[in-house]
């Protein structure tokens, strides 16, 4: 049984996050979305930040544009519709069933072929860009092993191969050499 928290607007935002890296959405898809739901959140109800099944996305986009007035042009609030809509679908299909999300299976296959023919310095490098959009501090998260993660801080959006090759030796000075201990 899901239980109610799995249901909340924040549950929704991590479960794109996590399944664009995952490849159960495309990445591409899943920023989308969640860019889309995050630019409506501030209008959500307090019933609808806590149950997500309570959204009505007509509704909502309603209350956005009595806000946002003339800001915002119509297709741009139609889009952002469509998305959190589409959002709105996946997440409670995939939580009603995820063994059968059929749609994921798909993504997810197209994904796979992809990404295997990726190195791993590429996988690596394409899920931390997905992590970098994702993070606005400009902190870059860096998996290193399945339970650790480092993170990388203040990298310049204009980063040259010498300066990258520059942190690669800092980085490589904390190396533990395989054959030596660490007391030595």
């Amino acid at each position: 049984m899901t239980s109610n928290e799995s249901y909340t607007a924040e549950a929704l935002l991590n479960f794109l996050k996590q399944a664009g890296m995952e490849g159960l959405i495309n990445p591409a898809t899943a920023r989308a979305r969640r860019k889309a739901l995050e630019q409506l959140a501030d209008e959500l109800t307090e019933d609808e930040r806590a149950d997500i099944r309570r959204i009505d996305v007509d509704d909502l986009l309603s209350r956005f544009h009595k806000l946002e007035g003339s800001s915002i042009r119509s297709e741009t609030l139609q889009i952002y519709g469509q998305r959190v809509a589409s959002a709105l679908d996946e997440y409670l299909g995939w939580l009603e069933n995820p063994e059968t999300f059929t749609r994921a299976r798909r993504e997810r296959l197209r994904s796979f072929s992809r990404s295997e023919s990726l190195t791993p310095e590429q996988k690596a490098a394409e899920q931390v860009t997905l992590e970098a959009i994702e993070n606005p501090s400009n902190v870059v998260p860096v998996p290193i092993r399945d339970d650790h993660v480092v993170y990388l801080a203040n990298l310049p959006l204009d980063l040259s191969e010498e300066e990258a090759r520059k942190i690669a030796r800092v980085i490589a000075a904390f190396a533990e050499d395989e054959g030596k201990g660490a007391t030595e």
